[in-house]
């Protein structure tokens, strides 16, 4: 008698979304984020997603013409309305707790603030590899303080109080001490850029986080600080990638390639530069600043997408 042939399931492709934000002041930012996305054959057929935090008409009908997927924000009734009205684009912070609601026919959603920029497709690729591993995994980078020191308040004694962003915003938040000390001296996990499967478990924690720490934190923090609790004190899966996948500085240039490149040796190309911090030089191509050349040589560059050109070097 002959065998009956079984058949396993076809594996699917994860439908994959970048999404990012904007308002109308730093719209030249994020239209700059979208090309550094699509100049790559490998990502120009991912889908890319905006939550609308204060663009004008033109500006959206301009991304919609560009086949971008614009939503509004998710509401909160318990956050201050005259606070969203008076900076419309916390609503995106806001938002980005809430991606697979507002996004619910994708599978994989990676989250790209509109300061950063891609250098390197294969940061991206490993963005979303993170993220669809078979036990659901949140994606993000930790901050190891190679552009910033710890923070610490040193008192007359011999002694430091711990004063790292985490710590002061579980305080403000009015979490019990436990869990601020808990992960007050944890890497901050950098809510910039990240990704986690639609499906993941870890959306409902990071939303009932967000509802708590809204109560008494701040609005623009309460997205990072639901991050790290769910990571640190509720320990869902969670893959940390390295920093070239969300770098924010030191900053080192390669002039043969003009390429930014990683503070740490042998100084790899970054893969996603994010521009947090950087207020002028977001909305001002004529600032700059001191960049170190691997050539030893200290050149002036402003460090958007747009400007990644040869600048004269700094007397």
């Amino acid at each position: 008698m002959p065998s009956i042939a079984t058949h396993s399931p076809i594996p699917t492709t994860p439908r994959r979304l970048i999404i990012t934000g904007g308002d109308a002041r730093y719209f030249p930012i994020l239209q700059e984020l979208i090309t550094s996305i699509r100049r790559f054959p490998a990502l120009s057929q991912i889908t890319i997603g905006c939550i609308d935090g204060g663009l004008t008409d033109a500006q959206r009908d301009s991304l919609q013409q560009q086949n971008i997927l614009v939503r509004t924000p998710r509401l909160f009734s318990n956050v201050s309305q005259r606070a969203l009205r008076k900076r419309p684009n916390l609503a995106i912070e806001l938002s980005k707790m809430w991606l697979n609601e507002l996004f619910p026919e994708f599978d994989t959603l990676a989250w790209i603030d509109a300061d950063a920029w891609v250098q390197n497709q294969n940061a991206v690729e490993l963005l979303f590899n993170a993220a669809e591993q078979e036990q659901p995994s949140l994606a993000i980078v930790p901050e190891l303080f190679l552009h910033k020191p710890f923070r610490l308040r040193w008192t007359p004694l011999p002694l430091a109080q711990v004063r790292s962003i985490l710590y002061k915003n579980a305080r403000l938040a009015r979490l019990p001490r436990k869990i601020c000390r808990s992960i007050g001296v944890r890497p901050t996990l950098n809510g910039g850029i990240f990704s986690l499967s639609r499906s993941a478990p870890h959306w409902a924690r990071l939303q009932q986080w967000q509802t708590i720490v809204l109560k008494h934190g701040k609005i623009f923090s309460s997205g990072q600080l639901s991050l790290a609790l769910t990571s640190y004190h509720d320990r869902f899966k969670t893959s940390f990638l390295p920093s070239s996948c969300n770098y924010l500085g030191p900053w080192l240039i390669d002039t043969q390639t003009n390429q930014l490149c990683e503070a740490t040796f042998p100084h790899k190309p970054v893969g996603i530069v994010h521009l947090a911090g950087y207020d002028a030089m977001r909305l001002d191509h004529t600032v700059t600043t001191d960049v170190l050349g691997l050539d030893g040589e200290t050149y002036a560059h402003n460090l958007r997408f747009s400007c990644m050109q040869p600048f004269p070097k700094t007397p």
